[in-house]
């Protein structure tokens, strides 16, 4: 259902709660795990291809696709990266995990959208970002 439709309703509903209990099943956020699930599923990559692909921690990448991890802005980007996502896939990957998406007037999120873009690997994204001296992928993280 088109979210226009979805906002339709919540208008013509007498009230919240019966617009809440009409439509339960499209308010229920998508679970980022599920999300990433079938990610992986479409990608047709192993685990061990993502992390590679990633350079994101075996265990942690594990736990981030388990539900048991809950991934900065920087993962998921390196994510996008491992699953091999356009800009579009990455853009939504952000939303999922409401997390604020790349804006191309941020010279960092530029350089990112650019190499997500032109396909680049991580390691040539970090070597751009390092060159034009930005924060490279992970280096904000504490982890993995």
């Amino acid at each position: 259902m088109a979210t226009k439709t979805l906002r339709q309703r919540l208008f013509k509903a007498p009230d919240f709660e019966t617009f809440v209990e009409e439509n339960a099943e499209l308010l229920t956020p998508l679970k980022l795990s599920d999300y990433l699930g079938e990610l992986r599923k479409k990608s047709g990559q192993s685990m061990g291809q993502i992390v590679c692909r990633s350079n994101i921690d075996r265990t942690y990448l594990y736990q981030i696709f388990n539900g048991t991890r809950k991934p900065s802005r920087d993962k998921l980007i390196q994510l996008a990266f491992g699953l091999g996502l356009d800009d579009d896939g990455a853009r939504k990957l952000l939303k999922v995990a409401q997390k604020s998406p790349l804006y191309p007037r941020i010279m960092r999120d530029a350089a990112i959208l650019r190499c997500i873009h032109d396909q680049k690997r991580i390691d040539e994204t970090q070597e751009l970002l390092n060159r034009m001296g930005l924060t490279p992928l992970g280096g904000e993280d504490k982890h993995g």
